[in-house]
């Protein structure tokens, strides 16, 4: 079960660990395999002539050499591209895959290129039910005829209606075929890791989801940290368990962040250096010590891939008003902060305006009197 991880923490290869290789390609799930990954996690994207494409971005700038949008360009015309154009380990000095034939792949051909038993986390990164319902057709298929095993792959979305569709479909081909468990788990949406975050946040979490409870995901997945607010706490992470969720962090690259991580309950660690990751695994016995990253790597036809001379750290934008206003609560509590200060200040110069102007009538008042008499 992807989840869990046989109750030791788990490392997704995000992208396929994308700064060691071109993300998103099967030359880098493979690698990350090799290198001692649990799980593959990658993005599915819509092609305009309604084909599935492993993809993260919307536009196909920033990996390829090509332009415009996945949901604009046709199969063909992505299969043109060169999906390792852009891939430097040396912040641009060289690109080592460029012109070596890589190409985006089609989620059929990842399905076809992975061991049936590879644990892949997909996640839609569309709000459109239709990717969710031509994804869940082609795991059935694979569920049908292939090895693989319900329960080896996990869906996210940041948008809600894509993984509500997918479990949907997935509840009638468990009561179909009579399957004790959901034939995939879930990652939550946006929208439900807020509400369990400002729930828990209020101490309110234990009272509402036990009146109200959780049956849309398996999952959170989620960042260290999103603005002020700290989720790498043993308060959000007991609390995901006392509701029986387990707890990916993203996107985790540094030695001192994963370390501080395994301090804490986790059940995975997604990260863009699976390669730091395992060593760490290793240095904490979660994975073996005897464990060596094989040389030459058996699927790897290069035979390498690159350590980058820069690590980047990836920052988490929210698509829901909640999730902004609560990334953004201590910039508007400064705001607010500021906003009475100086309505303080204006009302202190307006009364104290006032008050000269009191006094200055008076002493006319005054001096009218004197003169009078």
């Amino acid at each position: 079960m992807i989840i869990n991880g046989e109750d030791k923490p788990i490392i997704l290869a995000h992208r396929g660990s994308r700064y060691l290789l071109p993300e998103n390609t099967i030359l880098a799930f493979k690698t990350a395999l090799d290198i001692g990954a649990d799980v593959i996690e990658t993005d599915v994207r819509k092609t305009i002539d309604g084909e599935l494409v492993i993809f993260h971005d919307k536009s196909v700038e920033r990996t390829t050499n090509g332009k415009g949008d996945i949901e604009e360009l046709t199969l063909k015309q992505l299969k043109s591209l060169d999906a390792a154009y852009r891939f430097s380990p040396d912040n641009g000095t060289t690109y080592p895959y460029r012109g070596k034939g890589i190409q985006i792949p089609t989620l059929v051909e990842m399905f076809e290129s992975l061991p049936s038993d590879t644990q892949i986390n997909i996640e839609i990164k569309e709000d459109d039910i239709e990717v969710a319902e031509k994804l869940w057709k082609e795991i059935e298929h694979q569920m049908e005829s292939t090895t693989r095993k319900p329960q080896s792959i996990l869906i996210g979305s940041r948008y809600c209606p894509p993984t509500q569709h997918i479990r949907s479909l997935a509840k009638l081909y468990q009561t179909r075929n009579n399957i004790a468990q959901l034939p995939i788990s879930t990652s939550a949406c946006e929208k439900d890791v807020t509400k369990f975050v400002v729930l828990n946040q209020l101490f309110l979490a234990p009272i509402y989801f036990s009146m109200y409870p959780i049956t849309a995901y398996e999952c959170f997945q989620v960042p260290v940290a999103s603005g002020p607010i700290h989720l790498d706490t043993l308060k959000f992470i007991d609390a995901a368990h006392h509701f029986g969720k387990h707890v990916h962090f993203w996107v985790v690259n540094f030695k001192d962040e994963i370390d501080h991580l395994l301090t804490l309950p986790i059940d995975g660690i997604i990260s863009d250096r699976a390669d730091r990751v395992v060593e760490q695994f290793k240095s904490h016995n979660i994975k073996s010590k005897q464990f060596q990253i094989p040389k030459p790597l058996p699927s790897n036809t290069t035979g390498t891939y690159y350590l980058p001379l820069y690590d980047i750290d990836e920052n988490h934008t929210c698509v829901t008003i909640t999730c902004i206003l609560l990334q953004r609560s201590h910039q508007i509590v400064i705001s607010l902060i500021f906003s009475f200060l100086l309505l303080k200040l204006i009302n202190f110069k307006n009364n104290n305006n006032n008050n000269n102007n009191n006094n200055n009538r008076q002493v006319k008042n005054q001096n009218l009197q004197k003169k009078v008499k």
